[in-house]
């Protein structure tokens, strides 16, 4: 069987992934099965040391932790992101024009939240982004 061994155990890596993205990085559910197996197939008369295994789950709590982190700063900021941009109603603003690409002043009329963030009508121009905007008054 050609794979990885995984040490302390006799299970063995198989199958493989194109995308590169899944290739760098386990979720949660994989270690978790990774793990289960690893407990179910170790060699009953070389037993993986109890100290190492309880590392295993400290470092897997700390690492779902820190995704639980990352995800909530995610909606926080996209949170603070659309709060930002829903003040900016009724505000004089001055903003890149993305059809001319010169400084343009107007008002700020409507939000809309779109799937990458809020996007701003300001005069007559709508879908204008918020990074756009250089100045408010």
């Amino acid at each position: 069987m050609n794979g990885a061994t995984i040490p302390g155990s006799s299970v063995k890596k198989v199958g493989t992934t194109t995308d590169s993205s899944k290739q760098s990085s386990m979720d949660k559910d994989a270690f978790l099965k990774l793990l289960a197996a690893q407990a179910k197939m170790q060699d009953p008369m070389n037993p993986t040391d109890s100290t190492a295994q309880i590392a295993q789950l400290a470092q897997f709590s700390s690492l779902e932790q820190m995704l639980n982190v990352a995800t909530e700063m995610g909606k926080l900021r996209t949170s603070n992101t659309n709060s930002a941009a829903i003040q900016l109603v009724g505000h004089d603003v001055t903003f890149k024009s993305p059809s001319t690409g010169l400084p343009t002043t107007g008002t700020v009329s409507q939000v809309t939240m779109g799937e990458s963030g809020p996007l701003l009508t300001i005069g007559s121009e709508s879908g204008i982004d918020p990074a756009y905007i250089t100045q408010v008054r």
